[in-house]
């Protein structure tokens, strides 16, 4: 399966959590968490069209005034999404701030948080100093945060302690796969327009559909939605990204997590602790490394990819990594 989702921790396994995924052949991105940023450009920033929090301590949200700076002065509605509080976190953000000179900007950012049963909105606006515009908000008791006809992001609610950390799946609904080899006999030229006929796939569109196809030779020609769909394309399951960061290892926090996850091309999980310390997990609510491995096995996870390491580790780096990929291969000896 050729990817549709590029996911990168900007920050590595030890610095600040934030996920940045790159979609193919949309020009754009989604952020998971917002640690610091300043490893991203400024094109890469500007890609982002929704972040997703999973909670508001500062190593998770400290790279917004980043994400805020660079979108000033655009013309783009940037939506974030989070947990509980988030929007009264926010507001406080940009109260910090003096707006006297935005009157004509465009910018608008849009937040939403979760809160278990509904998602509610507020809109903050540039041209209005950022003053907080409540919007109706909706139900939302099956944790669908964002949809577009190419991707979803669903979100469930995880205990970190007396708070609430959200751990999200990315999916694609329908994986469509190009056929390069059938793009040459029929002498089409591969660019932008594979886009917009993957979108009329995902869609539904009638199959007498029309799509101008460009040719190799030259010019463009018009083929019906079905008849390029049974030559050049075939389908199959979506692609499922999950991102867990910031739980307890409680009993109830590790089933959420394995239901999540399940049948996940790629897991992203924290591993904070090595097990040898989970006593301290426990005391700070968080996951060791043979737990992140254990669960990405259970949930029937292809790949595991974990961060968000403790410092006391540094001068280990390789221990976490050894310990998570060893439960992830095969069922640790002794219990969690």
């Amino acid at each position: 399966m050729r990817s549709v989702f590029y996911p990168r921790l900007i920050n590595g396994p030890f610095g600040d959590p934030a996920l940045y995924v790159h979609l193919a052949h949309r020009g754009q991105a989604l952020l998971f968490d917002c640690g610091d940023l300043h490893a991203l450009t400024g094109r890469e920033l500007l890609k982002v069209r929704a972040v997703f929090i999973s909670h508001g301590h500062i190593d998770h949200l400290v790279g917004f005034d980043t994400l805020l700076r660079t979108f000033l002065y655009r013309d783009l509605n940037l939506q974030l999404f989070g947990p509980a509080g988030i929007i009264d976190q926010l507001a406080g953000r940009l109260a910090g701030y003096t707006w006297n000179l935005t009157a004509g900007f465009s910018f608008v950012l849009t937040v939403r948080e979760w809160r278990g049963e509904r998602l509610e909105e507020t809109v903050f606006r540039a041209q209005n100093g950022f003053a907080a515009e409540p919007q109706p908000g909706r139900d939302c008791d099956d944790g669908l945060l964002y949809e577009t006809p190419f991707c979803s992001v669903r979100a469930v609610r995880l205990d970190h302690g007396d708070i609430c950390s959200l751990a999200f799946t990315l999916e694609e609904p329908l994986h469509i796969a190009i056929h390069r080899d059938a793009l040459e006999r029929r002498g089409f030229r591969p660019g932008p327009w594979l886009a917009r006929f993957k979108d009329l796939v995902l869609q539904q569109a009638p199959g007498e559909t029309v799509v101008a196809v460009p040719l190799a030779a030259g010019g463009s020609a018009g083929v019906a939605l079905a008849e390029l769909a049974e030559e050049i394309a075939s389908t199959e399951r979506g692609m499922k990204v999950c991102y867990v960061t910031d739980a307890a290892p409680t009993a109830a926090n590790l089933r959420k997590i394995v239901a999540l996850a399940t049948a996940s091309h790629l897991l992203v999980i924290e591993a904070v602790f090595a097990h040898r310390d989970l006593p301290r997990a426990r005391l700070r609510n968080h996951l060791t490394a043979r737990l992140a491995g254990r669960l990405g096995r259970l949930a029937g996870a292809t790949r595991l990819r974990i961060f968000h390491h403790s410092p006391r580790y540094l001068d280990r780096p390789q221990l976490l990594a050894t310990e998570a990929q060893d439960a992830f291969s095969r069922e640790p000896q002794d219990g969690p």
